[in-house]
């Protein structure tokens, strides 16, 4: 017994939004890292202004946009249910494709030394390759008619939406004079000060420049990464809720929503700065100061904003008795067992390549992978749980012989992953790598190598497929591995073990067993490098 994954058509309503978004994420991330690292190019005189305006902060922009339109889906669910009520295309998926080829083909032969012309084709191809792409998403969602009815019902309210989100960066730049406000500095610099000396750290701060630092490692924090755009996001996204939901909230009490959110935001904004100033004193100046002024503090301030409109959802006091409640509700997408299977991957995989791009010794950012990876299995929880746990002796036994085949053909010595980490911050490390590569790896690698991968290669679990995506999944899971031999053993044991029961946790228990042991031997030994 395990979940089933033959029960849901792969156009289904489910598997369509999971696939757009797993894919969409996937798309920005790479455009991001991409044309943030190694593009030789400037947009100049030779493009238009407006187009370089534009296309500059195109990820904000585009983080923007699905967050509104994440409001959007919450307040009118009907409406969403229906369009997503009729099967997507499956050429939506190529279309997308097709266009995301035309957005990368200028980061390959683009650079500052490029004639006028270059430059023109470059912003055709990436305004087209922009289009095409979008326009695939929504066509793998849904077909073009289902498209045609929403925005007959709810075109005005969409393109407010749109609207907004395409121009919330200009918004942010006109609130970057908040930070000049000595009142709001001033609280937030020593507020970061007092954060600082709460973990520890002795701190050098020089006020009237809002300079903190160690003699070592200091930044300036200026408006650009102060965090006061925050402010302006958390207040577009609940004004936007606010006027989406007036006949379902209850005023005035619906307005505290407004100064609770703005507390948030200051909250979080002084962790930010924290936890930033943090990675510098640790050894990460270079990660520290690119996360100041990366796409994250737009992410994460765009998602705080989402979780409390979701949360405030909950309070009673925040309703009206009489608003009406629909009872259509959107497919439970992250219950999807396509879902389950893929996107805690690929958070793991996103997480070890923003590590290995962003720092020159990435095992010392297991920390905050542990916890990406520990947030993409709690959002799919309920899928998790559902499978058929147990422990078996044939299991167990299979996971610690691989662990001692593990251990015996390891390196005698190498470089401590955790790099220059001492004190808390090592302790944290620590108790990170043991539950990550405990509990959390084995989860995701076995539910993406083994069911996922052998399922769809092989549905009917038998013939020459079967032995088709047993190598295929062994070889893909001994890639990840730098000792690949060792690992397409250990890759061909856990994918007898499901195709023997026919019951994917065998092998999670077995790999749990395996890296348990590994971490326990690298624990009591010092090893750290058999990891």
């Amino acid at each position: 017994m395990r979940l089933p994954m033959s029960s849901v058509s792969p156009v289904g309503m489910a598997s369509a939004l999971g696939l757009v978004i797993v894919l969409a994420g996937a798309e920005l991330l790479a455009l991001s890292l991409l044309y943030q690292h190694g593009f030789d190019f400037t947009c100049r005189a030779a493009a238009p202004v407006w187009f370089c305006a534009f296309a500059g902060r195109i990820v904000p922009r585009v983080l923007a946009i699905l967050a509104v339109l994440v409001i959007f889906i919450v307040a009118r669910r009907a409406a969403v249910a229906r369009l997503l009520a009729t099967p997507g295309r499956p050429s939506g998926v190529a279309l997308n494709l097709a266009g995301f080829a035309l957005i990368l083909a200028p980061w390959f032969g683009l650079s500052d030394s490029s004639s006028s012309a270059m430059v023109s084709l470059a912003a055709a191809s990436w305004s087209v390759g922009g289009i095409l792409a979008a326009a695939g998403l929504a066509l793998a969602l849904a077909p073009w008619q289902a498209w045609r009815e929403l925005i007959a019902g709810n075109g005005l309210v969409l393109t407010v939406l749109l609207a907004v989100g395409l121009g919330l960066p200009e918004l942010s730049d006109q609130l970057q004079p908040l930070w000049r406000v000595e009142a709001i500095t001033d609280i937030t610099f020593f507020a970061t000060l007092w954060t600082l000396g709460m973990l520890g750290y002795a701190v050098q701060a020089i006020p009237a420049d809002k300079v903190i630092g160690t003699e070592e490692f200091a930044v300036a924090v200026g408006p650009q990464c102060s965090g006061v755009e925050g402010f302006m996001l958390i207040t577009v996204f609940l004004a936007l809720y606010v006027g989406l939901f007036r006949k379902e909230l209850r005023f005035p009490h619906a307005l505290l929503l407004f100064p609770v959110g703005l507390l948030l935001s200051w909250v979080f904004n002084v962790l930010r700065i924290s936890v930033l100033m943090v990675i510098g004193f640790e050894g990460q100046p270079e990660l520290a100061i690119g996360a100041f002024h990366s796409h994250a503090g737009w992410l994460s301030f765009t998602l705080l904003s989402l979780l409390l409109i979701m949360a405030s959802r909950a309070v009673p006091g925040l309703r009206r008795a009489d608003a009406p409640r629909s009872a259509v509700s959107l497919p439970p997408f992250l219950s999807d067992p396509a879902v389950v299977r893929i996107l805690p991957f690929i958070v793991f995989m996103a997480s070890a390549l923003l590590a290995s791009t962003g720092s020159q010794a990435p095992g010392t950012l297991y920390l905050w992978r542990a916890l990406a990876m520990g947030a993409a299995l709690a959002l799919v929880w309920p899928g998790i749980r559902a499978l058929p746990w147990r422990v078996s002796a044939q299991a167990v036994g299979a996971g610690a012989a691989i662990a001692v085949l593990w251990i015996v053909t390891g390196p005698d010595s190498g470089d401590a992953p955790y790099g220059t980490l001492a004190g808390t911050a090592f302790a944290l490390w620590l108790m990170a790598r043991i539950i990550g590569t405990s509990v959390f790896v084995p989860i995701i690698e076995e539910l993406f190598f083994r069911d996922y991968l052998i399922t769809r290669i092989a549905p009917a679990g038998r013939g020459i497929m079967l032995g088709v995506a047993l190598i295929l999944s062994t070889a893909a899971f001994a890639a990840l591995h730098d000792r690949w031999i060792v690992a397409a053993l250990a890759g061909a044991v856990f994918a007898g073990l499901f195709c023997y029961s026919r019951n994917i946790t065998d092998a999670i228990v077995a790999h749990m067993t395996a890296n348990g042991i590994i971490a326990v031997f690298a624990l009591l030994t010092g090893a750290w490098h058999i990891l």
